[in-house]
């Protein structure tokens, strides 16, 4: 491992960033996994490790919602260019907006609304209903198409969205998806019940709604209303299986085989209206500090999430750099990250030659 990427990992740990993290960098079909910390404040919680599971926020969007989304379009049974009435028939403000503007985060509905503490005084099996309503009737902030306006509310929408083509919880299709990309165990919802050990999962923020500490549970408040899983949150990961996951994407845009068309991924990825979006993913910022750092090109695709993980995949450079955290724990207030998250993408481009042996330069800066 670089001395320099070691160093910086071990003060994201010692200046309070978060309490230990795993990092995952995949260069031209090579692999390197690193993990430093604890899964928790305390020398009674274990070493984060290749076992330690994380709350993977809004990751969720990109790596279950719109995976899913990629697979119906693949099968011919999701046009995101049909307007939203197409799917829902009721009247509402939404409903001439196509659905990539769900996807593109376009749609001019508000970038969220805390419905979960209205929810709480309905039933669990009403809340989902209820829930739609609310989002369906909700004023739009801008015109659709107009601007850029991140929305967990859009994902929540279009995962319904999803489980109405497909006859079947989105959340079921992706773990489906899983398993036709090879990744039996690694990505899951509702993590405790799947069997998993909560020892082997990093807890996140003492909720001061549920008013204990988060673990194994999902963060987002209105996902843990709506049970446990929704559109825009609820999936949990190890580092290996989310690093695996983004490199048959890529690979499958490069031209290789596998569970989803590479016309697809170059249908979603290449997707531009205006601003960052791509259909479900990121990109980074043109001008300002972006959270992918300076380094990593322009035509990068990525996904930052909550609870303090991320990732970026860098067709220029064949490269994706998977970082998963908890830096909510044990409060949401600690932002060290939005520092900490650039400064290593920068570090992991300029050590590439030192993580993987030899020179590091691909078409981006040759």
């Amino acid at each position: 491992m670089s001395l320099r990427l070691e160093e910086l990992l071990n003060r994201g740990v010692y200046e309070g960033v978060f309490p230990g993290c795993a990092l995952g960098i995949w260069y031209r079909g090579k692999m390197a996994l690193f993990y430093r910390g604890r899964t928790a404040w305390g020398r009674e919680f274990p070493p984060v490790s290749e076992n330690t599971w994380y709350d993977l926020a809004s990751l969720t969007k990109p790596l279950a919602t719109t995976l899913v989304a990629m697979d119906l379009f693949d099968k011919g049974l999701f046009d995101p260019l049909a307007p939203i009435k197409a799917f829902l028939s009721a009247p509402y403000p939404l409903s001439e907006v196509p659905v990539a503007y769900l996807l593109s985060h376009t749609s001019g509905l508000p970038s969220h609304r805390p419905y979960f503490a209205r929810l709480l005084t309905y039933p669990p099996e009403r809340r989902r209903q209820v829930f739609l309503y609310w989002l369906l009737n909700e004023p739009l902030c801008y015109p659709p198409g107009l601007k850029e306006m991140y929305s967990d509310l859009g994902f929540f929408l279009l995962g319904e969205i999803l489980g109405l083509i497909s006859e079947t919880p989105f959340y079921v299709s992706a773990q489906r998806l899983y398993l036709r990309f090879g990744l039996s165990h690694g990505l899951t919802f509702f993590p405790l019940k799947r069997g998993i050990l909560q020892d082997d999962i990093a807890p996140t923020e003492v909720c001061p709604w549920r008013g204990k500490l988060l673990w194994g549970e999902v963060h987002d408040e209105n996902t843990w209303a709506l049970g446990g899983a929704a559109g825009q949150a609820g999936l949990f990961g190890r580092l290996e299986a989310v690093v695996q996951l983004l490199a048959c994407l890529y690979q499958i845009y490069r031209g290789e085989d596998g569970p989803l068309k590479g016309t697809t991924l170059k249908f979603f990825w290449h997707w531009r209206r205006q601003g960052t979006w791509a259909l479900g993913f990121d990109r980074p910022e043109v001008q300002g500090l972006s959270m992918a750092g300076s380094l990593l090109s322009r035509e990068s695709w990525g996904h930052l999430g909550f609870t303090g993980v991320s990732f970026w995949i860098d067709p220029q450079r064949d490269l994706i750099i998977v970082f998963l955290c908890n830096r909510v724990h044990p409060w949401r207030h600690n932002q060290k990250i939005k520092a900490f998250r650039p400064a290593l993408h920068d570090l992991v481009v300029e050590e590439l030659g030192n993580i993987f042996g030899g020179s590091s330069k691909g078409p981006f800066n040759e």
